[in-house]
């Protein structure tokens, strides 16, 4: 089965292999929660240690899914435990 993609009026055949990287000069886009679901951000902004901080995320969250889950138990517990 062939698959396309409708770009403007025109459709064209789709490599599921394709991607594509975009970046924006601006400081803080804001962009529509349908583009968030379907892209991964990265902000090159921050500092080396929070690039690093992020990139590593990224990668928890594919490798080790199970991780990333706990992490966010963890954070979630944290952020509710009472002093």
């Amino acid at each position: 089965m062939e698959l396309k993609v409708k770009v403007g009026d025109t459709f064209i055949d789709f490599d599921p292999n394709f991607k594509i990287y975009l970046t924006t000069k601006l400081a803080n886009p804001h962009y529509l929660p349908e583009i968030f679901i379907k892209v991964t951000m990265i902000n090159f902004t921050v500092t080396r240690f929070g690039l690093i901080e992020q990139l590593l995320a990224e990668v928890v969250s594919k490798e080790k899914p199970e991780i990333e889950i706990q992490k966010s138990e963890l954070v979630t517990a944290i952020s509710t435990a009472k002093d």
